[in-house]
Order: C-alpha cells, then structure tokens, then sequence
C-alpha cells in the first residue's frame, strides 16, 4: 500500500476538518432557526425543554457509559500480569502492548469517549419517556393482577425497562472490553502450560458475569408486570392482555427464576473464585439459569396452554378476557357508551319521511369530497386559488336563526399553481388566500352547491369559462346568480390566509413604513366578504386588484442581515441576501399548515388528520383535535392508529396518520391555529386526563384550561373523527360484553367498505340529525356495522356527538339481526334497479363518469332510511374541466326505492310507492288479437317493448341475486349476459 506524504496527510485532514466544520455549523444554523420560530409562535420554552432534556440524556447516559467503559478497560490494565509466557501467541500481542502502553490512558479515554457518544445519541432519542417518568401521575384505576395504579405501566414501566436494556448493555460492553484488555495483556490465554487466567482476570470477569445474571432477575421482575400487556392468542385476531396461562403458570414461573437468577448470580463469583478457581463454575451458573427460563418459563407453560387451557378456553380463559374489555374501554374513552336497542320494522311506515322533521329536511345531499372541484371553478378568484381536495362539515346558525350544517372551505393560495414561479413573485407578492366559503349541505342550485357565505360576486357569462381554463377570470359587478347570496351570514374581519392546508411555502411579508403594499389580496368588490373585513392598508390598481401589507404578530424577524444570513444557509437561498425585498418590517413566514404548527409547538400529541376551519370572533381560525396516546396501559388493546384510522378519504384531503401501535388514546386537547397569524393556541377539554397532566407538567403549563375556550368556539367544536374511527375499529369486537360470547367470535363486526373505492372502508359522516333518543337534531358523527363474513345485513348504528354541557356522548344503536339491509347492499339494491341500471347503461356509452356521494345510514320513523346522490361528469370536454353535477337522488326506507332528480322528489317517490298514491301508469292492454294492429299507448302508458325489456332487466337481476347467494360463479355469467342483453333491448325501445 503506498505511503502517504506529509502534505497529502495535511489535505485530508484539511477536508476532514472543513467536513466537520461545515456539518456542526449546519447543525447550528438549524438549532438557531428552530430557536427563532419557535420563539415567534411565543412556545419557546417547548423548544428549550425538548433541548435540554436531549442534552440531560446525552450527558447523562453517555457519560456513564463512558465512566463505565474506561472503569472496565482501566482495571483490566492495571491489574495486568507482570509477566507473560514466551508463547507464539503472547509473542504477537507484544508489538500493540507496546504502542498502547506509553499513552495508554488517552486510548482508555478515546474508547470510552466514543461508546460514550454512542451511548449517549441512543439515548437523547428517549426524552419524551424521561419526561413521563419524572412527571408521573396516577389514573385512579389499578390493574386487575397486581393492584397498581395504571400510571405505573404508564409513565414508569417504559423508562425502566429502556434502563433495564442500559443495563445490560453496559454489562455485555464491560465484558468485551475487560476480556479484550486481559487478553491483550495476557491475563486470558488460549494456549499455553499453567492457568490460563490470572485470578485478577477470573475476578473480573466473574463480577461481570454475576452482574449479568443479576440484571436477568431484575428483568424477570419487571417482566411480570409485562404480562399484563402481552397479546393473548385466545382470540384470532389477538387481544392484549395475559390470559389464563400467563398468570397462573408464566407469572410464578418469572418469580421462581428470580430467584434462581439470584442464586446463580451469588454462585458465579462464589465457585469462580473459592472453589472450582476457573470459569467452569460461571458456566455451570449460567447453564442452570438456562435450563430453568426452558423448563419453567417455557416447558411448563406450553404444558399448561396445551393440556389445561387449550380444551376449556372458554372457562378458563374468560375471566381475563374480562379485564381486557374493561380495559379497552376505559382506555379508548367508550366506558360511558350507551347501548340502544334501535326498533326497526322490516316493512317500515314510509309515510312518515313525509312528516319527519327532525332528520329528512336535515339530510345532506353536498359530499365534501366531490364538491370540492365546484368550489375551486366557482369560487376561484385567480387560477392559483384553490380549496383542499376534501372539504369540511361545519354548522352555524344561519340568516334565518335556524341550526344549519354547511360544507365548508378555505379559498387559498396554491403555489404550485401560479403561472410566475419568479421567486420575489412567489415568495413576496402572493403569500396568501382569501376567505371561508360556505354552502348548506342540504340545498342543491343548479345541480351543485348555493353559497351562502364568502362567495365571489357574479361572474361574466364569458369568464365561467376562463375560470375553467385556469385563466384569470374578469369581475363583474352583476349579482343576479340564484345560485350565491350577496351577503355574507359569517362576519369575517381578516379573510387574508396566510396559514393553511395547501401552502406550506414561505412568505416574505412586510413594507418600509409609508410605502405602498404589495401583496395580492383579492380583485376589488369581487367578495362579499370584503364588507365586513378590517384589511387596514389597501391599495387598488388600475386593474382593480386589492393589495394589502401582513399586519399579524407572527412570523419570524428578518430584519436585520444576520437573521437573513442564517436562513440563507437554512433554505439555501441566496435572495434572503441578495433581494431589495426586506426592510425593517420584513417578517418571514413558515411551517404554514395548521396540522405541523401544533405537532410542533406540542410534540406529546396526536393530531387528527382532518383540520376543519370555522370562523372566531370575525377571525378564520383552523380547528385540530389533540390526543394523548400510550401503548402500556394495562389489560387494554392494541390497535395500529394508522389501519385503524385509514378509509376512503384518507390522503384524499385527510392526511394518513403514523404507523403506530396504541392501546389508550384520549382527546384531551382542543387547538386552534389563527389563519391569519398563525399563533396557536391549546385548550384542556373533556375530564381530566393524567397523561395530559405530565405532559403540561413537563412543558411547563402550556395548554389553557378549558374554561378559556371562547363560547363561539365552543359551539364548533365536533366529535373527534380519528377518535371515531379507533373507536369504531375497537367496536367490531369490543361491543361484545360476555367474554365466552367474546372468545367465541360469532358475534363479530366489521365496518361495510365503501362502494365507491374497492377496499376502502366507509368513512364516517358528520350529519345533522335526530337520531332515537334525541329531541331536537344534533351535529354527530355516524357510521354503521355488519357481521363479519355476512356484509349484506346491518347491525348496529354507532354515533358520537357533544351534548348540550360539550360532553361526548357515543351511542351504540343495535339492530333486529337480518332485519335491515347493510350499507354495501343497500347500494347494489338501488343502483340495481331498471331504471338506475338503464340510465348507467347510457350514461357509460354517453362517456359520463358517475360518482357517486355520501351514502347514509339514518334511522326515521322505524325505519332506516338510505340516501346516496349520484353526481355525472362529462368526460374528454374542450371546455375545460366538467364540474360533477349532482343530476339523481336515491332514497330507499324499507323495500321501497326513490330515483328521482331531487330529494324532495325521491322523497315522494317512496312514499307514494309505499301508500300507492302513486301516477304509475297501469299495466298494458292484454295482447290485441292476431291480425289487428296493436293500439298506440296512451299517455302516460308504457310501451309494450319497453315494458318487455324492464321485465327482463328485472328478472336477470333476480336471477343474479340467487346465484350470487347460491355461490354459483356459471349462473352468475348467464344471469351477467342476460342483463347485459336486457338493457340493450331497453335501450333500443326507448329508442
């Protein structure tokens, strides 16, 4: 290998240097800036309590495990033997005992150092555990095993099993590094005539080796407590918590083994020492510990799981399959769930959604995740506006003082839509968006949606188009449209967004005082919200374009150039130097979206993924649930937040939660995010929650206490959707209370999958509705369950709401078993219809894509009525993208089914099916005799070969049916072919 010369040696060092340097001063730039957001938002001291506590870990656990290392290496050098055998071996160990020896202590202290750092960096990454540990709380509930408070799983398990691992760890390092240096030193030999370890050596390591055993038995201690949150193989899938086995043969299998460790422990040192005087004794030890974890932690279990338990599961393992449900249902918050059992008739009386008036005027027909394409082509001021791909559900009380529930959504700004990506335009002239938009989800207006609030004011004829192009659309001051209010029922007085869903770019906001403002607001007199807003300074152009200047208190100060150098080097962007931009009001915005400022400004919570935006004394400001989550609460079950969570709308507007296992989860924070200032605030909501608790202990009182909520906040808040959702996922077994039926598993749930996406589930709607039980309608979350492997029937309701104290209250509405069809086949019913199967038909060879909305679920009379709009898109225009108009309603209560063009004409459909007051025409005129002409029908009446062909789309349907149930895959494709043929002689009769 060639050899490196003394200035090739000075390079390197000068590039490994210069890689170092830039690497910590890169650090550094990014700790600063993290100090100055942090500092802008005013939750600073979150910043320094999670520094801080990193470094107290790092120093902490990595100095001892430095002190350790070097104890270790030290000892074993010191107590060296004066003299080696001349063997070949100890020979070749001569030339590094000579290297070592002159600066021995500068090796010790290297290898020790960087263990050290190691050490250390593994155990910075355990901060939010040391901060549970050192502020724990107890829950007022104890484990049904040992009688400990469940704070104790909570907070203290998790920390002293990480120092359990520490400390083996630390052993095993001792050990290499004792056994190395004796080695090195020849107090170890492999070959060679006389003792092969000096009996410093067998202390030593015998010491080590005793302390291994010894942490064993503090591991098999800890352990015990671990049972209670072991999976339970009882059930399929499995549940958490130890069942039979675990406790009465496993738990006193652990006891006996910490003793037997600890007189393992006490023998490795004893015989290694006193009596054997080398390391068979150790061997001996340890062999009997092993022997011992097989036959008694192991052997015997598998004995009692196989011979005991295995034949009378039921009996035996009920009793902890108890626990575990009462666990999960404290833990999940479903402890006070109330259990209905919803009266449905098989025929129900379909007079009455003529009368009802707490649900049917109340129906939502708006889906959010359809209407969003409306919004963003009506509702566009400028191409680069835009609205999150799912809207929101929000109620209000509108102009006429009555409860209402809107779709709702923020017109903001979409950077990767505008036209100039020039980097002062981006970055300083469109920073933000304009508005709330909202639209009752019951009112349909020209096959979409009526604004109500925050609506652009009518535009030319010609410019619809252009908005549909992406072009900048021209005002015009025409406010005729039936289908926008001219005045906004929600007073907004900052409508600027400059903190949202879809713009997480910087902004670069400010002006010199006295200059004009340059950022775009809005064209001028185009909105009307514009009425009621305080925008301060404004300024109009000769194109009639409003221009305003950020007057908020966040963001970050870069007014001075050592601020702009650090973010220069943070975004490598050389413009925060170079640009006549800044000035001595200049702030920067950043970390714009609602969801990322409070994971942020408050890392101990789960935030749902679904942020909704509602207006707060005249101010836009974003809603998030907060939740404390834990995997070590005893006797609770398990869930993946992530599966749990996930349905059709996830990553579709809603964002998909981490991948992480969960057995308690509380929503026990309300945040806000001020959309135009972006400060956060957090609000305690609900009862009292310990882990809550430790965590504002720890950051140092940050979340207000709920009596702080704002009143007008207050009517907004909702049930939380993610909560729902684990709930629900919880529900498919846990509504199961008698733990034989439990383990049995006949009774299982599961959630219906939504039509509209194969695999997906249904996700839950937020509906305003007057369920069994309530006097007036109220704003609630629902969805629905079927039995497992048995998805065409429906059997159970389930919804969450906040009751009139914004107390939570689930409800379980259990149905009459096979009485009710499920949500899955009520759609194949409706959509299988001659008419719904004929006008598919044509819309498919039209080249129209049907989408069809939300489908519900909603108990009226005693009934369950279902509602789902069909919503056609024209596909392949010139025009532009085709907007989904809302063209077909389907109702169906009982065995009857409305399709008609409105609700209100569903509505009447069924009804009158039901009472047959009905206009269908009769049935045709027998056939006329053979050499007569047949009569033209008269008005009104159906035409014999239509007639013909819906008899024949009838049957083939039916035939379908019955070999799908039959399980029969040829009937199946004749009863396909056969339909298919039906519907092309339909539409050959219509002609």
């Amino acid at each position: 290998m060639p050899r490196i010369n003394r200035r090739g040696r000075y390079i390197i060092g000068l590039l490994v240097g210069v890689i170092a340097l830039l690497t910590v001063a890169g650090w550094l730039v990014n700790l600063y800036t993290e100090y100055l957001w942090y500092d802008s938002t005013g939750y600073s001291g979150v910043f320094s309590t999670q520094i801080w506590t990193k470094i107290f870990m790092f120093a902490a656990f990595g100095a001892l495990m430095a002190l350790w290392t070097a104890a270790n290496l030290y000892v074993a050098w010191r107590f060296r033997p004066d003299s080696v055998p001349h063997t070949p071996e100890q020979q070749s160990m001569e030339r590094y005992r000579s290297a070592l020896d002159p600066k021995i202590g500068w090796w010790i202290a290297g290898v020790a150092v960087l263990i050290g750092v190691f050490a250390g960096v593994s155990a910075q990454d355990r901060w939010q555990q040391w901060l549970l540990f050192s502020n724990s709380r107890d829950f007022g509930r104890v484990d049904p095993i040992f009688e400990v408070d469940a704070g104790f799983y909570v907070f203290e398990l998790p920390f002293w099993e990480y120092l359990i691992g520490v400390g083996f760890t630390m052993i095993v390092i001792g050990i290499l590094a004792a056994l190395g240096t004796h080695y090195l030193y020849g107090a170890v030999r492999m070959s060679g005539r006389g003792e092969r370890i000096t009996s410093a050596a067998r202390w030593h390591l015998s010491i080590l080796i005793g302390l291994f055993v010894l942490m064993k038995a503090v591991a098999y201690y800890f352990d015990r407590y671990a049972l209670t949150l072991e999976q339970s193989q009882v059930t399929n899938p499995s549940i958490t918590g130890g069942g039979y086995t675990a406790i009465t043969a496993l738990l006193g299998a652990k006891e006996i083994l910490i003793f037997v460790s600890v007189l393992a422990a006490i023998a490795v040192v004893l015989f290694s020492n006193f009596w054997v005087r080398s390391l068979l004794g150790p061997g001996m030890a340890l062999g009997l510990v092993l022997i011992s974890a097989i036959a008694i932690g192991g052997i015997y279990p598998f004995a009692v799981q196989q011979l005991e338990v295995a034949p009378n599961a039921p009996q035996k393992e009920a009793e902890y399959v108890g626990y575990t449900i009462d666990g999960t249902m404290f833990a999940y918050d479903m402890g006070d769930m109330q259990r209905t059992d919803l009266s449905v008739d098989g025929t129900p009386d379909a007079s009455i959604l003529a009368t009802d008036a707490g649900t049917v005027p109340y129906t939502r027909l708006l889906d959010p995740s359809i209407v969003s394409d409306a919004f963003t082509q009506k509702q566009q001021a400028r191409g680069f506006h835009d609205f999150n791909d799912k809207l929101d559900v929000d109620r209000y009380v509108n102009a006429d003082g009555e409860v209402q529930d809107y779709v709702v959504g923020v017109r903001e700004l979409n950077p990767a839509q505008l036209a100039n990506q020039d980097w002062t335009v981006r970055h300083t002239i469109y920073t933000h968006g304009y508005g709330l938009v909202a639209a009752p989800t019951n009112r349909v207006c020209d096959s979409g949606p009526y604004f109500e609030s925050g609506s652009l004011l009518e535009l030319q004829e010609s410019d619809e188009s252009a908005v549909e192009d992406g072009e900048d659309p021209v005002q015009s001051n025409d406010t005729s449209s039936t289908c926008r209010s001219t005045t906004d029922f929600v007073e907004i007085t900052h409508p600027q967004i400059y903190f949202g869903e879809l713009n997480d770019d910087y902004a670069i906001v400010g002006v010199p005082e006295g200059e004009s403002p340059r950022e775009y607001d809005r064209p001028s007199g185009g909105t009307t919200t514009e009425d009621s807003a305080e925008t301060g300074d404004e300024e109009v152009d000769a194109q009639g374009d409003a221009y305003v200047t950020y007057e908020g208190e966040g963001g970050v100060d870069v007014s001075s150039i050592w601020h702009r150098l650090w973010y220069a080097w943070e975004f490598g962007e050389t413009n925060f130097l170079l640009s006549d931009r800044f000035n001595e009001n200049s702030k920067l915005l950043y970390h714009r979206t609602p969801r990322e400022r409070v994971e942020r400004v408050a890392p101990f919570l789960t935030v749902d993924g679904d942020p909704y935006p509602t207006v707060v004394d005249g101010r836009v400001v974003w809603v998030l649930d907060g939740y404390t989550t834990s995997n070590s609460f005893p006797y609770s079950n398990s869930v993946n937040l992530q599966d749990a969570t996930m349905d059709s709308h996830t990553g579709q507007g809603a964002t998909q939660q981490e991948s992480q296992a969960i057995n308690y989860m509380r929503n026990s924070v309300k945040a806000t995010v001020d959309a135009y200032d972006g400060s956060v605030t957090l609000y305690k909501f609900g009862e009292p929650d310990p882990m809550l608790e430790a965590w504002n202990a720890a950051f140092g009182d940050i979340v207000k206490p709920e009596s702080e909520i704002p009143e007008e906040l207050m009517q907004h808040l909702r049930y939380p959707v993610d909560q729902f959702k684990v709930q629900r996922t919880l529900l498919e077994r846990f509504h199961i209370d008698n733990a034989r039926v439990f383990i049995d598993g006949s009774e299982v749930w599961e959630t219906p999958g939504d039509p509209r996406i194969e695999g997906a589930k249904l996700p839950p709607y937020y509906v305003l509705a007057t369920f069994p039980g309530q006097e007036d309608p109220q704003y609630q979350l629902t969805s629905n369950f079927s039995p497992r492997d048995r998805g065409n029937v429906l059997s159970a309701i389930m919804t969450g709401r906040y009751d009139e104290s914004n107390r939570p209250v689930l409800t379980l509405y259990r149905l009459p078993s096979g009485q009710v069809e499920s949500t899955s086949q009520k759609h194949q019913d409706m959509t299988s219809t001659p008419e719904v199967a004929a006008d598919l038909k044509l819309f498919e060879q039209q080249g129209t894509t049907v989408q069809w909305g939300n489908l519900l679920s909603l108990p009226v009379g005693n009934g369950i009525m279902y509602v789902e709009p069909m919503y056609l898109q024209r596909q392949g225009s010139n025009e532009g993208v085709a907007l989904p108009l809302l063209r077909r309603v389907l109702v169906s209560y009982g065995d009857y089914i409305g399709y008609e063009e409105s609700f209100a004409e569903a509505i009447e459909s069924v009804v009158a099916q039901y009472t047959g007051d009905d206009n269908a025409a009769p049935p045709p005129d027998e056939d006329p005799d053979e050499g007569e002409e047949p009569d033209e029908p008269a008005e009104g009446e159906v035409p014999a070969d239509v007639q013909a062909a819906l008899d024949a789309i009838d049957q083939a349907i039916a035939d379908l049916k019955k070999a799908m149930e039959d399980g029969d895959l040829a009937a199946q494709g004749e009863a396909l072919a056969a339909l298919d043929e039906a519907l092309k002689a339909y539409d050959e009769a219509k002609g």
